[in-house]
């Protein structure tokens, strides 16, 4: 699902920019999850322990998305995307060290099959081998984004040990939405660019889809390995080089496609030997 969110956070970022994106994100995100919740007769109640929670992912997830956005901009993509990407494994060594869990031979082998697709999948060996020997400003910032993003899919996961996860997603979303809204007000950027229904569209869109992600996370490190669920979440780059290929005719590399299938290979593993 979080490949699909930054498929549409990608387009909406080209119309309006990658900080209303980042807005629109948070806000229709809070905004139908509180919603559907409410409408379910779900809505939860809050306890004081979920706030330092939440207001670490909230900065983490801001700060991940910012690095993330201005490391591919700096670029090379080819080079930045793999190296933000290996996010799961940092995810992977703080949950074995702070929830304690212990995966089998099989499993390590599957996830390291899985890291291997990932990083197969979002590299452009093509446009790599130009960029070979050059400096690469991205790599720095997207490091950046890895380290954010490895350690909020951490921190989300020991969240929901500890409490429901219905509550923690609504109060992540809310300490997001007000750094973001904050940073919007203090540099007075003009958000009437969303008056346009295609812009609107996909803001919703991306905070829809992120949301929904952050759901079937939530459920996988529920029902069980919260590192493998972390894994899991590594099959996101098929679905940008998927779409890019088919809605606006990208040509992928012949190493991105080995990826593909390396990566599959690697989940449905990982799902027989979990």
């Amino acid at each position: 699902m979080w490949g699909f969110a930054d498929y549409a956070a990608g387009l909406c970022a080209r119309r309006v920019g990658a900080v209303r994106t980042a807005f629109a994100m948070q806000t229709t995100g809070l905004v139908s999850f509180s919603l559907v919740v409410w409408l379910l007769g779900r809505w939860p109640t809050f306890e004081p322990g979920m706030v330092p929670f939440a207001i670490a992912l909230g900065i983490l997830g801001v700060i991940s998305v910012a690095a993330l956005y201005r490391g591919l901009a700096l670029g090379p993509v080819a080079v930045v995307a793999p190296v933000v990407a290996s996010y799961v494994v940092i995810t992977v060594i703080l949950v074995v060290i702070f929830l304690g869990e212990r995966l089998s031979a099989a499993q390590m082998v599957a996830a390291s099959v899985v890291f291997v697709g990932v990083v197969l999948t979002s590299t452009d060996a093509r446009e790599l081998r130009v960029t070979l020997g050059r400096p690469v400003p991205g790599v720095r910032i997207g490091l950046v984004a890895t380290l954010g993003f490895g350690i909020w899919a951490a921190v989300f996961a020991i969240a929901t040990r500890q409490f429901s996860w219905i509550p923690m997603i609504v109060l992540l979303r809310a300490t997001s939405f007000v750094f973001v809204g904050s940073f919007i007000a203090a540099r007075r950027i003009d958000l009437r660019v969303f008056r346009a229904r295609t812009a609107l569209v996909l803001g919703t869109i991306v905070g829809v889809l992120d949301t929904l992600a952050n759901v079937f996370f939530a459920l996988g490190v529920e029902s069980g390995y919260a590192s493998l669920a972390a894994t899991g979440t590594g099959m996101y780059p098929i679905v940008p080089a998927v779409l890019g290929m088919l809605a606006l005719g990208e040509r992928i590399a012949p190493n991105q496609i080995v990826g593909i299938v390396v990566l599959v290979i690697g989940l449905v593993t990982l799902g027989a030997v979990s």
